[in-house]
């Protein structure tokens, strides 16, 4: 999840600034490196989220106030643009997984002679190819 560099940076400082802390004391409470702190403090990098709710338990403000505020339209149409643009290939990609993990088990049933043995063991099987699959289309689509 995309955080705001900058408001963190103010939250961070203020909040250290109201407690009363040096950069080395709160890096020395929240055991992270003091260029770490420093960096955060500048703006320079975006915390990973448990840096973020360290600080944020330390410094006592919310951690989801940091979350990035709202994106601008322009930015929203962008993201619809390339969403758009990926949905071809997409589609080709689920398609042509979809046949090609058909195909293959197919051809791996019919030259197994012992599986499987009963009805049962055909459909878990295929339950377990199709749940497979479905988690393929997840990270495709996601």
């Amino acid at each position: 999840m995309s955080h705001d560099k900058a408001k963190i940076a103010e939250l961070v400082r203020s909040g250290r600034v109201a407690k009363g802390y040096t950069q080395l004391e709160l890096a020395e409470r929240t055991r992270i490196s003091l260029r770490s702190v420093q960096r955060i403090e500048n703006g320079g990098v975006e915390p990973r989220l448990y840096t973020l709710k360290v600080l944020a338990e330390q410094l006592d403000f919310d951690p989801d106030s940091a979350l990035l505020t709202e994106e601008c339209p322009a930015d929203l149409r962008m993201r619809a643009l390339i969403q758009k643009s990926n949905r071809p290939r997409r589609w080709i990609l689920s398609v042509g997984l979809g046949l090609v993990i058909f195909l293959g088990c197919t051809a791996f049933l019919s030259q197994s002679r012992r599986f499987p043995e009963t009805n049962f063991e055909g459909l878990c099987f295929w339950v377990v190819v199709t749940l497979g699959y479905t988690c393929l289309l997840w990270r495709i689509w996601k």
